[in-house]
């Protein structure tokens, strides 16, 4: 089972009233024209407005369980028409060439990608089903050092909701590593059913994160010339202390 799998109830209800990102990516993708590609796609919580808004979107994901409820939610909203769902590592799976006029990965799903081989992978990847004028959208966490020093593992309730008719509560521990530029997380979610009983469930990842040049100089080798970099998604100045760290890139001519 992908490592994913598990998350990906629990992924769609976490993040289903999350929209802050949406209006950025609908003005990028009308300047852009289409089609669209989403990497690491999830659960499709971004391809079905951007198909609603009239736009061809091709979502890739590594987990066949985020990519199920996907496509629940296509059926159901009738947008198979505009929405193509593949199955894939990202770092190497088939595009087709030139395709697309904006890619784009969301809230700091590139950050999964841990080693230096993998994002060049993704990075040049990606690059090849880009049209020669298409652009690269990186939505990524804008690290802390003082916030990055005080993850210890502590465990944190972070949210409660109803799903499928059982409260469930998530629990959060970071521990992070400044050194490795590493975050370790491990998500527990608790459902209680009807009668009080407890269901426990645990998954544990790493998150990489990066410094601005650091993703300029990754950029620059797999091919990409950096065309700004935003600190919030009102295209804000980006600065040491802003919210995100959004880097728009198109192929290098």
């Amino acid at each position: 089972m992908n490592a994913y799998d598990v998350l990906a109830r629990y992924y769609d209800a976490d993040l289903r009233d999350h929209h802050e990102d949406l209006p950025f990516l609908r003005e990028m993708a009308r300047r852009a024209g289409g089609p669209l590609l989403e990497l690491m796609c999830g659960t499709g919580r971004l391809l079905l407005p951007l198909a609603e808004a009239g736009f061809a979107v091709t979502g890739v994901d590594n987990s066949l369980a985020m990519l199920a409820v996907a496509r629940a939610h296509v059926e159901e909203a009738g947008l198979g028409d505009r929405i193509t769902l593949v199955q894939g590592d990202v770092c190497d799976v088939t595009l087709p060439a030139g395709a697309f006029s904006l890619a784009f990965v969301a809230v700091n799903s590139f950050m999964h990608l841990e080693t230096v081989r993998d994002q060049l992978a993704c990075l040049t990847n990606v690059r090849g089903a880009l049209q020669r004028q298409g652009l690269l959208i990186l939505d990524l966490f804008n690290p802390n050092p003082a916030e990055i020093l005080r993850e210890d593992n502590r465990l944190v309730l972070e949210r409660e909701y109803q799903l499928d008719g059982r409260h469930v509560q998530k629990f959060v521990a970071i521990d992070s590593d400044a050194a490795a530029q590493i975050s370790r997380v491990t998500f527990l979610y608790d459902e209680t059913d009807a009668e009080g009983c407890v269901t426990r469930r645990t998954t544990r990842f790493v998150l990489r994160w990066f410094y601005r040049f650091e993703v300029e100089h990754l950029l620059a080798r797999a091919g990409f010339m950096t065309r700004a970099v935003y600190g919030s998604y009102d295209l804000a100045e980006y600065e040491s202390n802003s919210p995100r760290m959004i880097v728009v890139a198109s192929p290098a001519r």
